[in-house]
């Protein structure tokens, strides 16, 4: 087919680079209007075109994430965030990626995952027990905890110094953001108070993931995901993963996958608590379960995924995806020089309705298996596609519903103020606290 490509008219010089170092959201929104109001495929942007091209189109998307993966890499933010998270999956290239990602992928094998669900259970449960029914407090807080607390379970079991890991993890959270700042690469150079803190927060995180690496090293049994990285060998060398490498790929999962989780999750329950038909069905569904949920229940949890799913559509937290052509490339007769960024929406196709039917409206029935199986497959990218997929896709989905399950089993959360509006950064969070009351049900 042929897709309807437009050029960007900037206002003024440089308009686009003002908006990205003020607000990556307002930049990236300007780039979907301009799509939106020309209803194309795909905007350019840039001289001649060649500076950055916004993906609006799910077979555009395939042909980045799929056909031409070999003809990409990371973008430049992602490529930054190394100064943070090392050499881990998220931000190696090939062809050190792939060789990577097969020694790493069995830890999130699915029967490793029916042990990590109960952590994940156990842990819903101790964040609730904080809560006191009637008293205001901050969801996004709640659920970063949540999912940090999981994370550091499941990766490092009892060996974990908690209050340590959580606040180094804390701080280089914060340092993962600044690097993607377009500045960021220049701001990791100079002696700010930021990039001292920064400094500070991974030697911090790296003193805690050592020195549980030396106990493990020692006694590498165990059922956690830092036992299988430890125990992970190349088939054809027989060769296992160095210190710095289990390093990295253990921060990278403890910062990457606690945030993506905790941010879906800030989001999910009030869009539950605006829509009371939802809450109906979401109770009757885990009330249905013979105790609390365990991963062996999660077939038995399909609205309660969908719940999630639904969520994720209308705030992903990976919303933005970036690659960097590094070739001159042909996606579905659209031509893209070298060197050209490309940034692939979730966000925007998630919403677009070309693809969507009332794309506003939050509808869990979106994701029954007839509606999904009439849908593109590259219109919903909650967690990316390809051979760069998300490792932990599995591990979250299984996270999202058990932790959704367990709360819901118990609780009724409702909102105690205005939502905060969204801010679009590493990923697409609330840009502030979200007061909810708990109430027992």
């Amino acid at each position: 087919m042929g897709y309807r490509v437009v050029q960007y008219r900037s206002r003024y010089p440089g308009e686009l680079l003002v908006a990205v170092a003020r607000d990556l959201l307002d930049a990236t929104g300007r780039l979907e209007a301009a799509g939106r109001a020309a209803d194309a495929d795909l905007v350019r942007a840039g001289p001649d075109g060649r500076g950055l091209v916004w993906i609006r189109h799910p077979d555009l998307a395939r042909a980045v994430l799929v056909d031409e993966n070999d003809g990409v890499t990371k973008a430049r933010g992602l490529r930054l965030a190394q100064l943070v998270l090392g050499h881990g999956l998220l931000t190696l290239e090939a062809p050190q990626h792939a060789p990577r990602r097969k020694l790493v992928l069995p830890a999130f094998h699915h029967q490793r995952l029916r042990g990590y669900g109960a952590a994940m259970v156990a842990q819903a449960r101790a964040e609730a027990a904080t809560w006191t029914p009637g008293e205001p407090f901050d969801l996004v807080a709640s659920m970063s905890r949540l999912a940090l607390a999981i994370a550091s379970q499941t990766l490092f079991g009892a060996d974990v110094d908690r209050p340590r890991i959580t606040a180094a993890v804390t701080e280089a959270t914060r340092a993962f953001d600044r690097a993607q700042h377009p500045l960021g690469e220049w701001f990791a150079r100079l002696p700010l108070p930021n990039t001292r803190r920064s400094r500070r927060a991974r030697a911090a995180i790296d003193a805690e993931v050592y020195r549980v690496l030396a106990v493990r090293r020692g006694a590498p049994e165990g059922d956690d995901l830092l036992a299988m990285l430890l125990a992970a060998r190349d088939e054809e060398t027989g060769a296992g993963l160095s210190d710095a490498e289990v390093r990295d790929e253990a921060v990278t999962l403890l910062l990457a996958g606690h945030e993506t989780t905790a941010v879906a999750l800030s989001w999910t329950w009030p869009l539950i608590a605006s829509h009371s038909a939802v809450e109906a069905r979401l109770w009757a569904e885990v009330d249905a379960l013979d105790g609390p949920p365990t991963a062996d229940d999660l077939g038995r949890l399909p609205y309660t995924r969908a719940v999630f799913a639904e969520a994720m559509r209308l705030y992903p937290p990976a919303w933005a995806i970036g690659r960097q052509a590094a070739r001159d490339l042909d996606l579905g007769g659209v031509s893209v020089a070298r060197g050209t960024t490309l940034l692939l929406p979730p966000l925007a196709l998630h919403r677009d309705p070309r693809f969507w039917t009332d794309p506003e409206r939050f509808d869990p029935d979106r994701f029954t298996p007839e509606r999904k199986a009439a849908r593109h497959k590259f219109a919903y990218l909650p967690f990316s596609a390809g051979r760069r997929g998300c490792i932990g896709e599995q591990f979250a989905w299984t996270e999202g519903v058990l932790v959704l399950a367990t709360l819901a089993q118990r609780w009724r959360l409702r909102l105690a103020g205005p939502l905060p509006p969204p801010l679009g950064s590493v990923t697409y969070r609330p840009s502030g606290p979200i007061p909810v009351v708990a109430e027992r049900r």
